[in-house]
């Protein structure tokens, strides 16, 4: 992969495009990012070590905007710039979250038809969303993700950056209490299986270590024990640059050693996923 394309997500000079190409690490290859916020950041977290910084965009999402750029970008920029790569996904994510968006509905939508219409470069791709998990908080997003998630090919992949509550709320920067969240989200991944996103970083020179790979691990046993379908776990750390200065990528060795005591501290087994601060899949075998 070309470490230059991983490490920028650029939505534009103003954060504003509705869609941005990008290599992605964790989706091994080419997605399609759209962007359900380009007028401005909009998120119910501040977390350290977000690259998006508020800004003001020169308009509003618009669903026949995204319809035009999706068509545009498969009928023409897709072919001249990054064809024969697959497209891996589409990734329904921008300059907030997702959840918060009263347009999320329609941008599904144009998604899953702009799927089939060009089915020859991305009728193979699954649509990705990836979440705060607070929006399963909510009994109606759940029920509408799920009956989404049961035509389509959806992805979710929910944030869960901390195992306990002092850890959450300095990843976060929220007023959120995590066994709300997680519990919601156990809940809804009953029925729809899902993968946890977790950043890992360094917080004013301070990497994670063995007691927060533990509290990380005891609270994912709390969700299989309470009937998460979780396809997997990814670990990952900064490839852009944070809001604050003072939150670092940490190193591929640290990342190894928290895989290594998640995976043997989780009581059934679940694939865990490490990727380091260039883009390169970690193996617990090397």
């Amino acid at each position: 992969m070309d470490e230059h394309v991983i490490s920028v997500h650029d939505r534009g000079a103003d954060q504003s495009s509705l869609i941005y190409p990008v290599v992605s690490r964790r989706s091994g290859g080419l997605s399609v990012g759209i962007n359900l916020f380009p007028d401005r950041k909009r998120c119910n977290f501040d977390c350290p070590y977000c690259e998006v910084r508020p800004f003001e965009g020169k308009r509003e999402f618009a669903a026949e905007d995204l319809e035009a750029r999706l068509d545009a970008f498969f009928l023409d920029e897709y072919k001249e710039s990054w064809a024969p790569q697959p497209v891996r996904d589409l990734c329904v994510s921008g300059n907030g979250e997702p959840t918060l968006s009263t347009h999320l509905w329609e941008a599904l939508e144009l998604c899953a038809e702009a799927r089939h219409r060009h089915s020859d470069s991305a009728g193979s791709a699954p649509i990705v969303i990836i979440t705060n998990a607070t929006g399963f908080l909510d009994r109606e997003i759940c029920r509408r993700l799920a009956a989404f998630a049961r035509r389509e090919p959806l992805k979710i992949w929910a944030k869960l950056d901390a195992g306990d509550q002092e850890g959450f709320a300095a990843m976060s920067r929220s007023g959120f209490d995590l066994d709300v969240i997680t519990g919601a989200l156990a809940e809804f991944s009953r029925e729809t299986p899902t993968i946890l996103q977790t950043m890992l970083c360094g917080m004013r020179g301070k990497a994670p270590e063995r007691p927060e790979a533990l509290a990380y691990a005891s609270r994912v046993n709390s969700m299989l024990e309470a009937g998460a379908a979780i396809e997997a776990i990814h670990l990952y750390t900064l490839a852009r640059a944070p809001i604050e200065p003072w939150v670092r990528a940490i190193s591929d060795e640290s990342i190894l050693r928290f895989m290594r005591i998640v995976s043997g501290a989780l009581f059934q087994p679940l694939p865990v996923l490490g990727f380091g601060e260039r883009g390169e899949r970690l193996s617990l075998q090397a």
